[in-house]
């Protein structure tokens, strides 16, 4: 039998902060577009149209982001995305190339400019 995963099942073991950065994280995510898809998988959340273009990964006091872009393909100005693939490939849980941590709310706009190029990318 399967097992279905809910959003909760991955906030239980989150800090009440990190549950708050979760929730100010996912208005902003589903905002972009009606027809995004919220999917909570065994080890994250997905988020999508018709595949994924962010991944969030809920620790005990932050979030891990994955965004699905090849490497090279993000525009990253405050230099807050680690690249999984240079200097050489990373093991992840996410799709993409790209991971970031989000620890802090005022740093919540810095990860969405980041995670609309995997939006607009991925539509």
């Amino acid at each position: 039998e399967k097992i279905h995963y809910t959003v909760d099942d991955h906030l239980k073991s989150a800090s009440p902060e990190a549950q708050k950065l979760f929730s100010v994280l996912k208005e902003q995510i589903t905002a972009l577009d009606e027809s995004i898809i919220e999917e909570a998988k065994a080890k994250y959340i997905a988020y999508k149209l018709t595949t994924n273009f962010c991944d969030v990964v809920i620790l005990r006091d932050a979030l891990k982001i994955f965004l699905n872009l090849p490497s090279g393909e993000l525009s990253d100005p405050d230099n807050i995305a680690r690249d999984l693939n240079k200097p050489k490939p990373i093991g992840h849980w996410g799709n993409g190339d790209y991971e970031m941590k989000l620890e802090r709310e005022e740093d919540v706009d810095k990860v969405m400019a980041l995670i609309k190029q995997s939006y607009t990318y991925n539509k």
